[in-house]
């Protein structure tokens, strides 16, 4: 088991259409995400993999974010409201492979 910790871009999305581009869809894994559960990682870390962020928690990394953004980490939220608020932070965080 590897721990690594790191400086990170941190933003959030939920299930919706503008999100996701098409609402109600799995996971890149396959799952469907679960709030309090599911995170989006960089291609470079594997599915499974264990994240914790201070003040939001630990997440599974079972999705992937846009090509674009493949450096972010992208938090699963209840609501688009939620995931806008959220915003864009720079957060330290621990991966576990």
């Amino acid at each position: 088991m590897t721990t690594n910790t790191i400086l990170a871009i941190v933003t959030a999305y939920c299930h919706c259409a503008a999100c996701c581009g098409k609402a109600g869809q799995p996971t890149a894994s396959g799952l469907m995400p679960v709030v309090g559960r599911t995170i989006a990682g960089p291609r470079m870390v594997p599915f499974g993999a264990v994240v914790t962020i201070p003040g939001i928690g630990t997440r599974r990394v079972e999705d992937r974010a846009s090509k674009s953004y493949d450096a972010r980490w992208d938090v699963f939220m209840k609501s688009h409201r939620e995931a806008k608020k959220f915003g864009v932070k720079t957060m330290r965080i621990t991966v576990v492979n």
